[in-house]
């Protein structure tokens, strides 16, 4: 069901310092697993010269033009590009939330959006309280389901899974001393 799991996470100040990022609001993408999708390119786009991946933590009254109701709290962007908002319903469960990527042929200033070969993803979300851990867990095809499979994690259906994948997770990028 899960196609692909990714860790990002703020990194220490002192791994900050010595990898030359600036950034509080980035989270860098420290293991991942993809089972068996070694060619999904969903996140390319957010993948540096050097070969970080990494998004920066954005609020999103910042960008968003929306609803006032549909508003999340949330987003993931990078490149100038917003990878997801992150939508947290069920407020007893603040550290889970979902989102898809932005399903339009063209961006609002109207060159082509790169995700939109991904936009029938979908996307879950397992936050810690000050979102300087994320666990991004993809869907494929999962986008219109995406509020059930978000169900199914806050009931524990992927608990099992998610134990898996953290286990078998292995390091995107070697930054200088980090320690994991």
């Amino acid at each position: 069901m899960i196609g692909a799991y990714f860790k990002l996470a703020t990194l220490p100040d002192e791994v900050r310092t010595v990898n030359k990022i600036r950034s509080k609001a980035r989270l860098d993408c420290i293991s991942f697993t993809d089972k068996g999708l070694s060619n999904y390119k969903g996140l390319t786009n957010f993948v540096n010269y050097k070969g970080q991946l990494f998004f920066y933590k954005t609020p999103c009254r910042d960008f968003v033009n929306t609803d006032s109701k549909r508003l999340s709290e949330w987003s993931l962007t990078g490149n100038g590009l917003n990878f997801s908002s992150i939508y947290i319903d069920d407020l007893d469960c603040p550290e889970i939330g979902y989102g898809y990527p932005n399903a339009n042929r063209l961006l609002s200033n109207g060159s082509q959006n790169p995700l939109f070969e991904f936009r029938n993803d979908g996307y879950l979300f397992l936050i810690n309280k000050d979102y300087s851990e994320i666990e991004l867990l993809i869907i494929p095809d999962g986008r219109n389901l995406i509020s059930s499979y978000y169900q199914k994690l806050i009931d524990g259906g992927f608990d099992d899974e998610v134990k898996q994948l953290r286990h078998q997770a292995k390091l995107f990028y070697q930054y200088d001393r980090l320690v994991l």
